[in-house]
């Protein structure tokens, strides 16, 4: 996958969606849509936490692996994924063989004016990824009520919209 998942990377930079994807999972949370992520408490807790983050971006990258061709992930634009609860940072580059392990990617820019010079990010919470990789959540729900927020230059937020529709199970109704 990313850098991050090995902690060589450290962003200390926040996306400003992510208060409105926070208030979204809270709401999904409190609506019986998704599950919370277990809030461990103690000294070792954020460890966990980040851990936690690691494993989600790890079935995420799985995920979009095992439902792309090579000619696809290499199709996809560069980009990151942000957990919000943890402020944990993933960065996707597409090979021939998955997702590049090895990459150092540069910080990404979240704050440019100019749409196009943004980094291509999709912000999410770690509850939210979860329901959607055991299919209780679907991509264009998760969108619409901004449990998933893609914020990149037009055609590379189609690619990455798509690239997470492509990837979903089918959802489960389990009410």
């Amino acid at each position: 996958m990313c850098a991050i998942c090995n902690f060589r990377i450290e962003f200390g930079v926040g996306h400003p969606a992510a208060l409105t994807v926070a208030v979204a999972t809270r709401k999904a949370i409190e609506a019986g849509l998704i599950d919370p992520v277990d809030a461990e408490q103690g000294p070792l807790a954020a460890a966990r936490a980040r851990m936690s983050s690691i494993d989600a971006l790890n079935l995420l990258q799985a995920r979009v692996e095992e439902t792309h061709t090579p000619e696809q992930l290499l199709a996809l634009p560069d980009f990151y994924v942000f957990l919000v609860e943890s402020d944990t940072w993933g960065f996707f580059h597409a090979t021939t063989d998955g997702f590049d392990p090895d990459i150092v990617p540069e910080m990404p820019d979240v704050t440019a004016t100019d749409v196009a010079r943004r980094s291509n990010i999709i912000v999410m919470a770690e509850a939210g990824l979860r329901a959607w990789l055991a299919g209780r959540l679907d991509a264009h729900m998760a969108s619409g009520q901004s449990l998933f927020y893609v914020d990149a230059p037009a055609l590379a937020g189609v690619t990455l919209t798509a690239m997470l529709l492509d990837a979903e199970s089918p959802v489960i109704d389990e009410r």
